[in-house]
């Protein structure tokens, strides 16, 4: 039952060797957030970001191999130093959402999953811990697993 559990959600956790304040930062900071977001071979740019409760986001990330993929989202909660939460939602560039199968995605894909991010200190260092809805399995089926951790690592290189 415990392995179906943690199964239904992404999970992963890193040690970053970089102060709390430093990984926030990474996150709600739009001009470092665009340097790592993405995952490898890939860019991303904002049509829109506002990086506050309630705020929205807008984004498009550009795969030379897939072409863009564009998302919305909204911020739900955030807690300096410790804790973000945000839905993603697939979109087309007008910011109106899409239906994931529309686009390609695995039609099991949810039409929204939310991402909590939670940063604790240990010695010095930076744990976090990324959950998203959406099965792990679903996830590393459909590259967005992988992907979460090559933007880890893409953001662990622009800490260092």
């Amino acid at each position: 039952m415990e392995n179906r559990v943690k199964n239904e959600e992404v999970f992963i956790e890193e040690i970053f060797n970089a102060s709390i304040e430093r990984v926030f930062e990474a996150w709600t900071n739009p001009e470092k957030l665009m340097k790592w977001f993405a995952p490898d071979g890939c860019t991303i740019h904002f049509k829109k970001i506002n990086i506050e409760e309630g705020g929205q986001f807008h984004s498009c990330i550009s795969n030379p191999q897939f072409g863009e993929c564009w998302c919305i989202g909204e911020y739900q909660e955030i807690v300096a130093n410790s804790k973000l939460v945000f839905t993603m939602i697939n979109a087309d560039e007008n910011g109106n959402p899409i239906n994931p199968a529309e686009i390609g995605m695995d039609p099991d894909w949810p039409m929204e999953t939310l991402v909590n991010v939670t940063l604790t200190e240990e010695n010095g260092q930076t744990k976090l811990q990324l959950r998203q809805t959406v099965s792990q399995e679903l996830a590393k089926k459909t590259g967005a697993y992988p992907s979460w951790l090559q933007m880890l690592n893409n953001m662990r290189t622009f800490l260092n």
